[in-house]
């Protein structure tokens, strides 16, 4: 049995919407071939020996079989069975040949099928980590790379240089600042002819309306949002005290964003902590 074959589906599951998802977990009985027999059955035909096991699923995929005894079946162990076997009808019927002698007269698991059912609860588990650890990278905005996503690092990078220019001219010492704040807010590293290039394509000769600052977080998550806006507020706050230029751009693209005035608090505080 492949564990990478069970593992799909619950990382399936997990990634994204399931659709019309199975019971998450339920304890059902299967049955497995173990031997043919010359035991006639019902209708005369030679029956089946099989495992009855209790299995535990998980959405539909078992990842645990235990056997609990043996029975016989007329239709090869792939639905019902027609009567449980005890070891001691199986050493009879050994002895009468109607089972083969190499079949343990007892049922139960055996050290590899434990490891192999205890392998796949591994691999699952793992499997679910690495879900967990993707979804809650993504949600803090987070590459597996460790850096942020490149989109929004460079939404982050446009609307600081946005800040930095509300005063017209933008010094070293701005740009210096957009770089190393970009470093750490984003994990990337931009030079300074990276922002120069960014300040210089900014034009804010006709103003910033409610749809461009609504434009700077569109189809950011909210973990994005707070470093775009704690990013403004430390180039804004970095001379000691806001330009109302500066103040009046923050505030809008707070507003823009759809940030509470408590988030804008604690992001500010954060912001004047890392000045």
């Amino acid at each position: 049995m492949n564990a990478s074959a069970l593992v799909l589906p619950l990382l399936l599951f997990f990634a994204g919407p399931a659709l019309a998802a199975p019971r998450a977990f339920a304890q059902v009985s299967g049955l497995e071939f173990v031997a043919p027999t010359t035991i006639p059955g019902p209708n005369d035909e030679m029956m089946s020996l099989c495992y009855l096991t209790d299995d535990t699923q998980v959405f539909g995929v078992t990842i645990k079989s235990d056997i609990q005894s043996y029975v016989l079946a007329s239709d090869g162990c792939t639905g019902r069975y027609d009567r449980a076997y005890s070891a001691d009808m199986m050493v009879a019927a050994q002895g009468l040949g109607f089972v083969p002698k190499d079949v343990n007269p007892i049922a139960h698991n055996t050290l590899q099928r434990n490891m192999m059912y205890y392998g796949i609860l591994l691999a699952v588990a793992l499997g679910l980590i690495a879900v967990i650890i993707r979804r809650v990278k993504s949600l803090l905005g987070i590459e597996l790379g460790g850096a942020m996503r490149k989109k929004a690092a460079l939404r982050i990078l446009s609307a600081m240089c946005h800040v930095a220019k509300c005063n017209s001219s933008v010094a070293a010492n701005e740009i210096a600042l957009i770089r190393s704040t970009a470093r750490q807010l984003t994990g990337r590293n931009y030079t300074a002819t990276d922002v120069m290039h960014v300040v210089d394509s900014i034009d804010l000769s006709n103003g910033l309306g409610p749809n461009d600052f609504i434009a700077f977080g569109k189809g950011l998550r909210d973990r994005e949002k707070d470093l775009m806006l704690q990013g403004v507020l430390t180039v804004a706050t970095a001379g000691g005290r806001m330009q109302p230029t500066e103040y009046a751009f923050a505030t809008e693209l707070a507003y823009g964003l759809g940030m509470p005035g408590e988030d804008f608090r604690r992001v500010l505080n954060l912001a004047l902590g890392s000045t």
